[in-house]
């Protein structure tokens, strides 16, 4: 836990290393909350860090190809989920013998 110290009209200062753990830079914007007598700062982006890989190129590009899958009726349901499992092993194993060469 870090120590901080409270200086010129409410600004907290040392909080270099807790930033480095959160992986912080400047311009980087915080929430503060003040919640059960105690502040507490909460990172945030206009998209969550959590989800950022989400908002990637690649990742908006799979979502369109799988929005398109769906949309063109690319896709399989099961009644349970042990023809799922064995739909994918066979998937697997064609998967397999076609990569093995003669």
């Amino acid at each position: 836990m870090a120590i901080v110290q409270q200086i010129q009209k409410r600004m907290i200062v040392s909080l270099a290393q807790i930033a480095k753990d959160l992986n912080l830079h400047e311009g980087d914007h915080l929430i503060i909350e003040e919640k059960d007598g105690g502040i507490f700062l909460r990172p945030v982006d206009w998209v969550d860090k959590n989800q950022k890989y989400f908002w990637t190129k690649e990742w908006q590009e799979k979502m369109k190809r799988s929005q398109e899958a769906l949309e063109n009726g690319e896709y399989k349901t099961f009644s349970n989920m042990d023809e799922a499992i064995k739909d994918l092993e066979e998937l697997v194993h064609a998967n397999n013998n076609k990569n093995q060469t003669v």
